[in-house]
C-alpha cells in the first residue's frame, strides 16, 4: 500500500473529510484529490502535519507499520489529578498516590502530547528504565 493510499484508507476508517485534511496542512483540497487521482505522493514536508491530522507515526504513512508497547508495557491512559491535592494523583480509580514535584510536572507535560508522542515518551522511559536496571 502507498503512502497516498493509506491516507485515503485514514480518511475513510476516521470518518474524516479530504476537505478537513487539507484545511489542516494549509492546502487546497485539489492537491490532496491529486494524490488519489493522480496516484501522486504528498510532499515530504507535509508528512508530519499528516501523521499529526490522523494521530499515527510518519512510520506508518510510509511503511504502514505503527508502534505498539508490548503488553507488559502498555500503561493505562486513565491518569487524573486530584484537584484538591496537587501532589496527588488518581490511577483508574484507586487509591491517591503522592507524586513528586518532578512527577507532576512530567504527568503535565504528557498530557499535553498527543498519542504519538506519548508512545515515544513511554517507550524512552523504558529504556531508561532498562539501563537503571542493568546498570
Amino acid at each position: 500500500m502507498s503512502i497516498s493510499e493509506r491516507i485515503f484508507d485514514l480518511l475513510q476508517k476516521q470518518k474524516k473529510s479530504q476537505g478537513a485534511l487539507s484545511t489542516a496542512l494549509g492546502i487546497r483540497q485539489a492537491t490532496v484529490s491529486s494524490w488519489k487521482t493522480k496516484g501522486t505522493t504528498p510532499a515530504a514536508d507535509l508528512l508530519e502535519k499528516i501523521a499529526e491530522f490522523f494521530g499515527v507515526s510518519v512510520d506508518y504513512l510510509v511503511t504502514g507499520k505503527e508502534y505498539a508497547p508490548s503488553p507488559s508495557q502498555t500503561v493505562n491512559q486513565g491518569i487524573f489529578g486530584d484537584r484538591n491535592h496537587n501532589n496527588t494523583v488518581t490511577i483508574n480509580g484507586n487509591v491517591p498516590l503522592e507524586v513528586s514535584e518532578i512527577e507532576g510536572e512530567l504527568l503535565k507535560v504528557c498530557a499535553s502530547l498527543d498519542i504519538r508522542r506519548k508512545n515515544a515518551l513511554l517507550t524512552y522511559a523504558y529504556k531508561l528504565e532498562n539501563e537503571m536496571s542493568e546498570g
